[in-house]
């Protein structure tokens, strides 16, 4: 290994508002390794380095981000979304978990939808088609690995997409918080610790009770009236003062609000025996970093070891000096580090964590994307042909994967400061605690101010990728979780009685056309059929084998459910989309001709016609028209009830041939006399005709599936007037598990799911579908368009009819782990 020394000479700096003070110069050694050690003669050093060390090779961290094709919807819109995961912390397309679970989530906590994407080296893509009953409200789409789950939730994706609906327009989103909630200030010392004597930088944050930024203004006063300092907010509620604490002084800060509420609030309290750090990021090439004790602190410590932590994500430098002045700077090139949060800790000479301070380097090595275009200006369906090309620092060019999407900005119109981008998650929201609000600022608007605003967000925000406390009392979460390489069917087999039965072979049957697979159970019982690789909802079926032909075994499948969700959105974090751009989609929605709810024709906003279909739980009557779940159902009163009305086409209604209970018909039954009514099925078994549904217990029902029309036709004639298919939960199983009796058991397991392709019309033709309007909110959507080695790509697609300005986003990631963002605009006349 490679070991680098650099010789630093310390000097009488004024760090940024620290006291002026006479100090002699100091020559301070910071002997630096970019990936792990130095100064092996430290023991301390070495132990604090060597847990940090063991920590990252123990813990290697994927992160999942999604790009949307835009950020907010309406019910009958679909959501598209390409998924990157990244492996370390050089954000390189990961090689190593292959399933990502990604679940779309009500305001409710409850999953709608979840499904799993094949991730191929760390790409994916998908969707979730929104029906046209989905109630509004402020939801989630949460992405995630099981390798992530080791980290206790904190490396998912989330992002709050806002949905609308066309039932509801007059109703606005809100998330109100409660009103006995006021707002919040709260101050934080930078390097933790207000000193006596010492000139510190004070950053502070407002917050509204919905949790976002709020204007504030005010004063600091010390415990004899005195105003020592002035504040105002800056940006969302966040800003920095100076302040030199007093011995046996205190300090409060008298604030007024944005809204004209005011507020005494006491500023944490001085010490006079302490040590902190201090950074200055103000130049582009270095660092400032500095390190100040109180004289009480300094005194009785003078002479002591001490050391420093620079964590640049998986990559760090160390360093150990000896206390021999009270104040003291050094430059750090910013070379050393990578893009990103670098977290600087100092230590006591007993390896105890004393002072931390975040801070942002930004170099200039992400990916230079330009897009250029045939044309100045485009007409309504006229075709666009759009270049792109990528390039790394110095020119070279990149290879690299993006998402391109396209939207008319007067139907979708947004800030894109408040949203996210593959750059702010990556780089900065992933790694810190609690909520960033509008995280693209920081990145889409580069100039001195995001800047300032950005360094103090670091002194706001705690690092979340480990605290110092649990990594030294080696407490960090244990890897239970390993990389999904495929997927997979689990179970155990026992007796009635419950005892497991060993060593017993089974069989697993794709009822598709599959081939057969054999299996053993453990000497526990359990089974687990790995390597396995489908897609849909598949039909299986498990089979034990016993010498004797007289199974009574019970087999228990492990369901593979979604993560729960422990917690709701705070009021307010809905990306700062207001119901003015929101009603602006739902007045979209509502003009279009040929719009219904319950049925739509010509071009919508998935491309195609008609209402989205989903998978059937068997696969062998092919795919329903429309899927409703028991959480979409209800669980108290009779089935029927709870059905009409969440079916599209469906009525129930008393049989004439029998009244004491309803029966679905494809539409009204007056219009309809002497037409036969639905046919249901449940688990496969079909009911006589004119059966109704209500001879199902509500709590029993898991699905309720609809066919009609052509998709009905898979029953022939007994199929004309459509059937409802409805899967119910066994009363012996746990909403976990599924079980079976005398040796079989067959179960519809969620495989990989089959993205929709996006769909955008080709106009090539003046009069082509001239009497169809094109209101298309989403114009175009690519979620893989591979450069090529030069670094070029090229698509083209046909605007709708639409005036005004549209959005191009592109964005994406290199082989190499660059990261890049573009935003470009064109007119449509």
């Amino acid at each position: 290994m490679k070991w680098v020394t650099f010789l630093f000479q310390f000097k009488l700096v004024n760090l940024f508002i620290m006291k002026k003070t006479a100090l002699a110069l100091l020559l301070f050694v910071l002997a630096i390794n970019s990936h792990a050690f130095c100064q092996s003669d430290n023991t301390v050093l070495n132990t604090v380095a060597g847990k940090l060390q063991s920590f990252y090779t123990g813990h290697i961290v994927e992160k999942a981000y999604l790009g949307f094709d835009k950020p907010y919807y309406v019910a009958g819109d679909t959501i598209y979304f390409k998924a990157c995961v990244t492996s370390g912390e050089k954000h390189q397309l990961s090689l190593q978990s292959v399933v990502l679970y990604v679940d779309l989530i009500n305001p409710q906590r409850i999953i709608k939808k979840s499904i799993k994407l094949e991730l191929q080296n760390g790409l994916a893509w998908g969707d979730f088609a929104l029906p046209d009953t989905l109630s509004k409200g402020n939801y989630r789409v949460r992405a995630y690995s099981k390798l992530m789950k080791n980290e206790t939730g904190t490396c998912f994706f989330e992002q709050v997409i806002p949905i609308g609906s066309i039932n509801e327009i007059a109703n606005p989103i809100v998330l109100s918080a409660p009103k006995t909630q006021k707002p919040d200030l709260q101050f934080f010392p930078e390097g933790g610790t207000l000193l006596m004597g010492v000139e510190t930088k004070v950053a502070f944050k407002a917050i509204n009770p919905d949790g976002l930024g709020l204007n504030v203004k005010g004063a600091i006063v010390d415990n004899s009236g005195k105003t020592v300092a002035n504040f105002a907010s800056a940006h969302l509620g966040m800003g920095a003062f100076s302040l030199t604490p007093e011995t046996g002084k205190t300090y409060s800060a008298h604030v007024t609000f944005a809204d004209g509420s005011q507020n005494s609030i006491d500023l944490p309290k001085a010490s006079e025996n302490g040590i902190a750090l201090a950074l200055n990021n103000s130049d582009t090439s270095k660092l400032t970093l500095g390190i100040y004790s109180s004289p009480a602190f300094f005194e009785q410590n003078k002479g002591k070891i001490y050391s420093l932590i620079m964590n640049s994500g998986a990559s760090f430098s160390k360093a150990s000096f000896k206390l021999n002045n009270q104040l003291f700077a050094v430059d750090l090139k910013k070379s050393q580090f990578r893009t990103g949060i670098v977290q600087f800790t100092l230590f006591s000479p007993d390896g105890q964590p004393l002072s931390e301070r975040l801070v942002f380097v930004q170099h200039n090595d992400l990916l230079n994307l330009k897009v250029s275009s045939d044309k100045a200006g485009y007409k309504t369906r006229g075709k666009v042909s759009i270049n792109l090309n990528a390039k790394r620092l110095a020119d070279s060019v990149a290879t690299g994967h993006f998402s391109v999407s396209v939207t008319d900005e007067n139907k979708v119109p947004f800030d894109d400061r408040s949203g996210n981008s593959i750059l702010s998650w990556m780089l900065l929201t992933s790694d810190l605690r609690g909520y960033i609000e509008q995280p693209n600022y920081y990145f889409d608007m580069p100039g001195a101010d995001a800047q300032i605003s950005l360094d103090i967000l670091m002194l706001t925000q705690g690092y979340r990728r480990f605290t110092w406390t649990d990594l030294l009392a080696d407490k960090y979460p244990a890897t239970t979780f390993q990389p999904e390489k495929a997927l997979e069917i689990k179970g155990m087999i026992s007796t009635t009685d419950g005892k497991p039965v060993a060593n017993n072979k089974l069989n697993l049957v794709s009822m598709d056309g599959g081939t057969t697979l054999n299996g053993l159970t453990d000497s526990v019982g359990t089974f687990d059929f790995k390597n396995l690789a489908f897609t849909g909802n598949t039909y299986f079926m498990l089979k034990t084998v016993s010498a004797k032909n007289n199974n009574k075994t019970l087999i228990t499948w492990l369901k593979d459910n979604p993560e729960p969700v422990t917690y709701d959105i705070t009021a307010g974090l809905a990306q700062n989309v207001t119901d003015s751009l929101l009603a602006s989609s739902l007045q979209n929605r509502k003009s279009q001709p040929d719009y219904m709810p319950k049925k739509r024709t010509g071009i919508n906003e998935a491309g195609a016609t008609g209402n989205p279909v989903q998978p059937s739980p068997r696969d062998k009557l092919g795919r329903a028209d429309q899927v409703v779940h028991r959480e979409d159902i209800g669980s108290n009163g009779m089935l029927s009830d709870h059905l009409n009305g969440l079916l599209n086409g469906v009525m129930f209604t008393g049989d004439p041939f029998a009244t004491n209970h309803k029966v679905p018909y494809l539409s009204a039954p007056q219009t309809l006399r002497g037409s036969p009514p639905m046919l249901v099925i449940v688990d496969g078994v079909q009911l006589p005709l004119g059966s109704g549904v209500d001879e199902v217990n509500i709590n029993d029902v898991e699905t309720v599936e609809l066919f009609k029309n052509s998709s009905s036709s898979v029953l022939g004639s007994q199929g004309g007037t459509g059937f409802l298919y409805i899967t119910t939960i066994s009363r012996s199983s746990s909403p976990l598990t599924k079980q079976g009796r005398d040796g079989s058991l067959g179960i519809t397991v969620p495989g990989y799911y089959n993205a929709r392709t996006f769909y955008t019309p080709k106009y090539d033709h003046a009069n082509d579908n001239a009497n169809l309007k094109d209101l298309r909110s989403t114009i175009y959507w690519n979620p893989e368009l591979v450069t090529d080695k030069a670094g070029n790509a090229s698509f083209d697609f046909y605007n709708a009819d639409g005036t005004g300005s549209y959005r191009i986003i592109v964005e994406g990631i290199d082989e190499k782990g660059n990261l890049g963002r573009t935003v470009y605009h064109y007119k449509v006349q």
